[in-house]
């Protein structure tokens, strides 16, 4: 409970630096967010019992094309919270606190921020979920437009019957109701992932901590 008051209070006196930690956690989970739920949709689409707009190559390069900025951008985010939390807990050495609660306390901090900025993203959703679809289908075009000689629509029937756009709407091809699905479990999944690494990033300071303390001792 001390500890948590003790954060509260941090968080009151420095508003600025944790405005900016969980702006960054919003953009961080917006990001990820959007490229983990492509995927979902690319393979919600592999899957459908409609008609296949995509060979199986042509999903795997799609699939790969969005996998590896999704891995760009978790490791640029990694190394930023790493950066950020190492300044924090050397900004934060010149208190009187001990240093196994200013570690502590940072990382409930960079806690409360992640999920505040969950929450906001959440909240963001919900009033522009058309502008986000949008946003959605720019990114899916443009993993689209990887894609050599691909066709700009496929017959249903071989040679004939309906024609079907590759660039058609996501909306048109799911239903928002699963558009809405596929969100909330791309946002879990990235929140889940963030708070597993802030929990090794504090225990990684912590165990780095103890070392030191000994040495300054003797």
């Amino acid at each position: 409970m001390e500890l948590f008051s003790t954060t509260l209070s941090t968080i009151k006196r420095h508003r600025i630096q944790f405005s900016i930690s969980w702006v960054i956690y919003l953009v961080a989970l917006f990001v990820l967010t959007s490229l983990g739920m492509l995927k979902l949709i690319l393979k919600q689409l592999d899957s459908s019992n409609q008609i296949q707009l995509f060979t199986h190559k042509e999903i795997n390069q799609l699939q790969q094309y969005f996998s590896f900025r999704l891995l760009i951008s978790a490791c640029v985010l990694l190394v930023l919270l790493l950066v950020y939390f190492a300044i924090r807990i050397h900004r934060k050495k010149k208190t009187a606190l001990p240093m196994k609660q200013v570690i502590y306390s940072t990382g409930l901090e960079f806690i409360i921020g992640l999920l505040f900025a969950a929450t906001c993203l959440i909240f963001l959703f919900t009033i522009f979920q058309p502008i986000y679809e949008s946003f959605l289908q720019n990114m899916y075009h443009q993993g689209l437009n990887q894609i050599k000689e691909l066709p700009n629509f496929v017959l249903s029937n071989g040679t004939s019957g309906i024609a079907y756009s590759i660039r058609s709407s996501l909306s048109f091809e799911l239903s928002s109701t699963t558009l809405l699905d596929l969100f909330f479990y791309s946002l879990f999944k990235a929140v889940s992932s963030l708070f597993l690494y802030l929990c090794v990033l504090i225990l990684s300071f912590r165990l780095i901590s103890t070392p030191i303390k000994k040495k300054n001792v003797r």
